[in-house]
């Protein structure tokens, strides 16, 4: 089966489906979507009051980044 092409860096990504994904590991934050009034789809984290991810203690990333390691489709994939 040939490869899907497409301009994206690493395929498309859906927000419902990253938002799926995402989870804090430090807190059991609330996770959803919401559309801004220009028609950009936004992930909206609800983390806990004392979450370090929240207070800028702890960086996002590492959760972000696990939530999109299991959505790229193998095709973008070594």
């Amino acid at each position: 089966m040939e490869p899907k092409r497409t301009d994206y860096l690493m395929g498309h990504l859906d927000p419902a489906t990253f938002a799926a994904a995402y989870e804090c590991g430090h807190c059991t934050s609330e996770i959803g979507i919401r559309t801004d009034d220009s028609g950009i789809t936004h992930v909206v984290v609800r983390h806990d009051d004392d979450c370090p991810v929240l207070n800028g203690t702890l960086s996002a990333m590492p959760d972000a980044l696990r939530a999109l390691v299991g959505i790229v489709p193998d095709t973008f994939r070594p």
